[in-house]
């Protein structure tokens, strides 16, 4: 992206440099740092359904894959003009002879200008009018969703008018009165139409009155180009298969994937496309937008509670188990009441063994004892 700058800011940054080059030498140039301050544009106004409907005239009745691509496309209309002038250059260059071009170029485009390269006529049509292609850009990034409404509306008029219908080039399918999809009958052939909105869109008029003169000659109001062969090289790295639109959700679909760029992230959003990462456009970029799911570890706080563990600490009270201890106090207790017991017991043995000894007969002795125990 330019950055612009005012004549007056411009010498200043310039006397600056030179006064870094002679301060710290040759490697200490100064670039003026992308301040968001000065680059955020405000955002382009929403259109009304009228002037939506103008907008997407012109491509409105092109096949949905090759419409999902012009969208995306006409979102970075500033690499049009390089597109075109690359795309006329190689306009005799098909299928994988072309693929292997513009591997060798390692071309710097946003992948949805790159697979526009095989269709030089579409990418001349959008730079003839840089200014309606860079509204159609804006719009899609603003109001994608209008944007789509108003393809169906377009689609609708020359439904009902007659001129928009199944031929060898496309199938059109009226899946519900609000949707009108339009598919290649190949989808490695795509044929782009060719048609005057003032035209195709128009009522088919009434017959004239009175018997007929003669013979009336139906005139298609949709032509077709010559067919695109799309080789599957080419599918495969620029074009992808199953490209289109989710009508019901809004959502542009190009290489197997939803395409989600808006006003919000246009200046860091570039589609993965697929998940194929062949280092175009600074494909790494696209990774940035990745960095938000960094917001789902915030989960890790949950671990906090971890910190209720802590109530652990209240099996500190099984030391009060500790006062099972005063059963050993019971002990003392029966230690004693014996001992208060075995008194007079202890005394008559004494008396019985000193009978004894005094010469007194056992049977005396033990009598006495006997006694005493009463």
């Amino acid at each position: 992206m330019r950055i612009f700058l005012d004549p007056v800011s411009r010498r200043l940054l310039v006397a600056t440099n030179i006064l870094a080059i002679l301060t710290f030498g040759p490697c200490a140039v100064l670039v003026p740092q992308r301040l968001a301050a000065q680059e955020a544009e405000p955002q382009p106004a929403k259109l009304q359904p009228a002037a939506l409907d103008d907008t997407v005239a012109r491509v409105a009745l092109y096949p949905d894959p090759l419409l999902a691509q012009v969208l995306a496309a006409a979102t970075f209309s500033e690499q049009i003009p390089d597109a075109t002038k690359w795309a006329t250059q190689h306009k005799d260059m098909k299928g994988d002879a072309l693929a292997q071009a513009m591997d060798t170029a390692e071309l710097g485009f946003d992948p949805s200008v790159q697979a526009l390269l095989a269709f030089p006529s579409v990418l001349e049509l959008m730079n003839k009018d840089l200014a309606w292609a860079r509204k159609l850009g804006d719009a899609t990034l603003v109001q994608r969703g209008d944007v789509m409404d108003a393809v169906q509306r377009m689609r609708k008029k020359a439904y009902d008018a007659g001129n928009l219908k199944s031929s060898q080039q496309v199938t059109v399918v009226q899946s519900s009165p609000q949707v009108i999809e339009i598919q290649p009958p190949s989808p490695t052939v795509i044929y782009v139409p060719t048609y005057s909105p003032q035209v195709v869109y128009a009522p088919a008029p009434p017959p004239p009155p009175g018997p007929s003169t003669g013979a009336v000659v139906a005139v298609a109001a949709i032509g077709f180009m010559t067919g695109v062969a799309l080789s599957n090289t080419y599918c495969n790295s620029y074009w992808g298969h199953h490209g289109g639109f989710g009508w019901s959700s809004h959502t542009v679909i190009v290489h197997n994937s939803a395409w989600g760029r808006t006003w919000v992230n246009h200046s860091t959003y570039v589609h993965t496309w697929g998940g194929v990462n062949r280092g175009f456009y600074a494909r790494p970029t696209a990774y940035v937008n990745t960095n938000a799911y960094r917001r789902t570890n915030v989960s890790v706080n949950r671990n906090v509670n971890v910190n209720t563990n802590v109530n652990v600490n209240r099996n500190v009270n099984v030391n009060q188990n500790t006062n099972l201890n005063r059963n050993t106090n019971i002990n003392q207790n029966v230690n004693t009441s014996s001992a208060r017991g075995n008194t007079p017991h202890s005394s008559a043995h004494a008396g019985t063994f000193s009978g004894v000894q005094n010469g007194r007969s056992e049977h005396a002795a033990a009598a006495r004892g006997r006694a005493s125990r009463r």
